[in-house]
């Protein structure tokens, strides 16, 4: 029962009022305003958090039943931790939104890419401030085109501090399908790829890491046009060539 929401709110003024009006007096809402941007919008939202803990849902993602418990039971038992992350799912149980470790792990820079998303990312909100927030030039809605990433290089620096993270295969939060296919599909593709080339850069993983990772996406693609998957194919290729954009 010991929680705050902190809704960032980028619609034109009014357009939540009804929706968060039936919760104000049952929930510890604060309700805020910023300009654009994810990035931005997280780092408006951190400045006015007052709990220990902090965790950053997207508008449409849902938690199953006790998961704040379980989030402040694990930071209890392991006060050296930093953070811990999750992996997401959609409704059927299905992963989502990511691929993920098969297995519980100590979140490290070379397998930071299958420990989970912004939306499983549980961190002390010391450190998500001591690091500064998140990089507004990454991330959906940046005024750069590197639309993704915002959340690995985010956990990337805190590790950076010497801040220890885990990541739990048990944690669930719930998130429909990304699409592939379609116009979504291809800007997606396009725009995170060069998020996630960019992130590479950033963080110094080296020019033979970034054609590994564009070497294994090109034969996926190749692989699934082979087999008469067009827009997996497509995806896939537009992906390996933002990730060399992006870098």
């Amino acid at each position: 029962a010991d929680f705050e929401l902190v809704i960032v709110d980028q619609n034109e003024p009014g357009v939540l009022d009804p929706i968060l009006a039936p919760y104000t007096d049952r929930i510890d809402i604060r309700h805020i305003h910023s300009e654009r941007g994810l990035s931005r919008a997280r780092n408006v939202g951190l400045a006015q958090c007052r709990a220990d803990i902090v965790a950053f849902p997207d508008d449409d993602c849902w938690y199953p039943d006790m998961l704040a418990e379980t989030i402040v039971s694990l930071f209890e038992a392991a006060p050296g931790a930093g953070v811990f992350t999750g992996r997401t799912v959609d409704a059927a149980g299905a992963a989502s939104a990511g691929l993920f470790l098969d297995h519980a792990a100590e979140i490290t820079k070379s397998g930071v890419w299958l420990i989970g998303n912004s939306n499983s990312l549980f961190i002390r909100t010391s450190i998500a401030r001591k690091i500064g927030g998140f990089d507004e030039t990454l991330g959906v809605g940046a005024p750069t085109a590197f639309k993704s990433g915002e959340e690995t290089d985010f956990l990337l620096r805190a590790l950076a501090t010497g801040a220890r993270g885990f990541y739990r295969r048990d944690v669930l939060v719930h998130h429909d399908q990304a699409p592939v296919g379609g116009a979504g599909g291809v800007a997606r593709a396009q725009d995170y790829a060069r998020g996630f080339g960019r992130v590479l850069r950033l963080h110094e993983y080296g020019a033979p890491y970034v054609a590994m990772r564009v070497a294994r996406t090109s034969a996926r693609a190749l692989l699934a046009l082979l087999t008469g998957d067009i827009e997996a194919a497509r995806y896939k290729a537009l992906w390996a060539l933002g990730t060399f954009r992006g870098f």
